[in-house]
Order: C-alpha cells, then sequence, then structure tokens
C-alpha cells in the first residue's frame, strides 16, 4: 500500500499547467469579458475584475488543496461530503450537466471554426464530427501522456489572444457605448459572473491536483490559471471597446488575420475540450454504472450532437441557471473538506438544496446577490445542522 501510494502522487505542477493555463485564456475566457464590458465602465473594472480573480484563485486553490491533501478526485470528494445516494447522484449530475454543456459548446464553437478553416461553411458538421473523434480518442490516454498537446493547444491560445489583441489596437474604432454607472448592484453582478464562470473548474479542478506532490504545486497551477484568465478578460474587453460587440465571431472576422484567428481558436478549444471530457466523464461514472471509457463515449456523443445543433449560442443561458444552484454546494463541500472533525452528509445535502433553492428563487426576484445569498443560506444550515445533530457512523 505504501509503495502504490509514493509510486502514485508524483505530478509535478508543469504536468498540469497546460490544462490550468488553457483553461484560463480561450475563446470563452474572452467572450466573457466583452460581456462583463456591458455591465460596468472600464475604470471600474480595472479593480473590480482583479477582486472577482482573487476570490475565485481562493476557491480553486482550496479546492484543489483539499483535493491533494485528500488525494480524492471530484467523485470521491462530492461523496465525502453529500453521501452515496441521492446527495451523490444530485452533484454529480449537477456536474455531468454542466460539462456535457461545455462540451456542446467547445465541440460547436471548435468544430465550426475546424470546417470554415477548411472552406467548407455549409458543412460545418463535418468538423464537429472530426473534433468529437478527435477529442475521444486524444482523452482516453493517460492524463499525463496528452500533456503535451494540452501545451500545444495552450500555446495557440495565447497565440490567438495575441491576434485579438492586435485586431483590436487595428480597428480602433471609436464606438459610442452607454455609460454604465457603478453602482454596488454592478460590481457585485460582475464578481459574481466571474465567479459563476468558473464554478464547475473551481470543483473539478481536483480531478487535476490529487496526485500532485505539494500544496505548493496547486498554487503554481492556481496562479498561472487566475493570471491568464484576466489576461483573456481584458482582451475581451479591448475588443467589446474596439467593435461595441462581446461576440469574438465578429470582433475576428473581417480582418487580413481571420484565417489565422480560425487555426488558433480551434485549437484553442481543444485543452479546455479535453479537461472536460475528463471531468464529465468521471462525473457520469458516479451516476450510472459506466467503465470511464464508456462514460467518454456517452460524453462526447452527447457533447458532439449539441454542437452540431450549434448549442454554444445558448450556453451562457445554460451554465447562468446552472451556476444559480453551484455556489451553496461549493462552499459546503470546502467547509466539509478542510473541517477535520466528521460531519454530517444529510445536513450537507439539506444544507445544499435549501440554498440552491433560495438562490433560484432570488434570481427569479430579479435580485443581483442570489448566489452570496444561496451560499450563506447552505453555510448556516450545515453549522447549525451538525451542532444539532451528531453524526452517526451511518450518516456521517
Amino acid at each position: 500500500m505504501t509503495t502504490q501510494a509514493i509510486t502514485s502522487y508524483t505530478a509535478r505542477w508543469y504536468n498540469r499547467a497546460g490544462i490550468w493555463i488553457g483553461l484560463g485564456i480561450n475563446s470563452a475566457s474572452i467572450t466573457l469579458g466583452g460581456n462583463l464590458a456591458t455591465k460596468l465602465d472600464t475604470p471600474a473594472l480595472l479593480w473590480v475584475i482583479p477582486l472577482g480573480a482573487l476570490c475565485l484563485w481562493m476557491i480553486a486553490s482550496t479546492a484543489g488543496i483539499i483535493g491533494r491533501r485528500n488525494r480524492q478526485k471530484f467523485v470521491e470528494w462530492s461523496t465525502a461530503t453529500f453521501g452515496v445516494g441521492t446527495g451523490a447522484i444530485l452533484i454529480n449530475l449537477s456536474m455531468a450537466l454542466g460539462m456535457t454543456g461545455w462540451a456542446g459548446f467547445q465541440m460547436g464553437l471548435g468544430g465550426t471554426s475546424l470546417a470554415n478553416l477548411f472552406g467548407i461553411h455549409q458543412a460545418s458538421w463535418i468538423g464537429v464530427l472530426a473534433m468529437g473523434i478527435l477529442v475521444f480518442v486524444l482523452g482516453n490516454l493517460e492524463v499525463n501522456k496528452w500533456n503535451w498537446f494540452v501545451w500545444l493547444t495552450t500555446l495557440s491560445s495565447l497565440a490567438m489572444a495575441i491576434i485579438a489583441t492586435v485586431i483590436a489596437v487595428q480597428l480602433n474604432d471609436t464606438v459610442v457605448l452607454e455609460p454604465n454607472p457603478t453602482t454596488p448592484s454592478a460590481v457585485f453582478s460582475v464578481i459574481t459572473s466571474i465567479l459563476a464562470f468558473a464554478a464547475l473548474f473551481s470543483l473539478r479542478s481536483t480531478d487535476f491536483t490529487w496526485d500532485l506532490v505539494s500544496d505548493r504545486d496547486v498554487l503554481i497551477d492556481a496562479t498561472l490559471f487566475i493570471c491568464v484568465f484576466v489576461i483573456s478578460i481584458t482582451i475581451g474587453i479591448m475588443l467589446f471597446q474596439a467593435t461595441g460587440s462581446p461576440d469574438l465571431a465578429v470582433a475576428l472576422s473581417g480582418t487580413p488575420l481571420a484565417l489565422m484567428a480560425k487555426a488558433f481558436l480551434f485549437l484553442s478549444l481543444m485543452s479546455p475540450a479535453l479537461s472536460t471530457m475528463v471531468s464529465g466523464s468521471l462525473a457520469w461514472t458516479g451516476i450510472i454504472n459506466l467503465k470511464y471509457w464508456q462514460a467518454t463515449i456517452l460524453l462526447v456523443g452527447v457533447g458532439t450532437l449539441l454542437g452540431l445543433i450549434r448549442f454554444d449560442q445558448s450556453l451562457i443561458f445554460f451554465l447562468d441557471w446552472l451556476a444559480a444552484i453551484m455556489p451553496p454546494a461549493i462552499a459546503i463541500m470546502l467547509v466539509y473538506g478542510l473541517s477535520k472533525q466528521t460531519l454530517s452528509k444529510p445536513v450537507a445535502l439539506t444544507g445544499w438544496i435549501a440554498g440552491a433553492v433560495i438562490a433560484i428563487g432570488v434570481k427569479l426576484a430579479g435580485g443581483a446577490f442570489h448566489l452570496a445569498i444561496g451560499a450563506a443560506v447552505g453555510l448556516i444550515i450545515i453549522f447549525i445542522g451538525n451542532f444539532l445533530w451528531k453524526p452517526t457512523n451511518a450518516d456521517g
């Protein structure tokens, strides 16, 4: 047993850095920057975005450290928090659906970019299918074996970001934008948008930290992620200022660099697509009795179908609602993961469900603080519940 532990936990930060960087700088995060620019003016964003990024860094790094110290991937961590049965099914279902949605986004945008690159605009389905096959084949290799490819796609993300920056500078259009007053509601909306954007990754980061050597390796990867994430958002803001549109495809089209941008756009989506397949497939194995390779067929298959119907054009709406139910789960899982005491799993599940219901209710009522309110309700319930209900061997 000791020999197994020694030989299993030898991954270093550079073995996972490509995944973290690729998740930080890509077409989705650049698009996020453009959307944030519609909520606040640039001077306010200069301090609000770093604040939101700091909150995200704290959550992602803490989750990663919990996974490393407990040697748990997401499926194992979620089961340890919410228990087997209903709790495990609900949390893994949330993760699996979220990852499948992201797969649809990546297959649709990446596959279409691939088809456009080869001039088959009217047959974009060919590019979507090709990307699905490529992701499936590479994703069924050991993570360390396709780390080199992740680095290739990550460098492509950086190249695409540079091209986007050059295009923004070259356009230099004077777009008349509506002023956005810096209100507490607007500030909190930007911060929560940043957290909601990476809510699922904050939890699934343990899939890429459980076998790291030290906490230092986790912190290095988390810091790299946040740095390129902020850079990516900034590029999106610049493009919005130059074009008046948060749509990345619109901003990159019609320029001499458009062809090169399409190539890098496709490659840049491969890194997040591979990590999405890993986490999503693991989540599906926690719901359905499937082997890992069978779960990859399910995720990639459904993701490819979503890509064929261009689900990427509706993904933000989908993730916005999914994110409304995730903050209570994130807060509770962090507390349980850090606690040295045995805490009740039924209480954890009750806190998550109650917090999610409250968050959805506040959102439906038009409130801007639904993420924080939902998380706060969940934490209050678990603190009170664990004080009153001492867990037994059966439920703790």
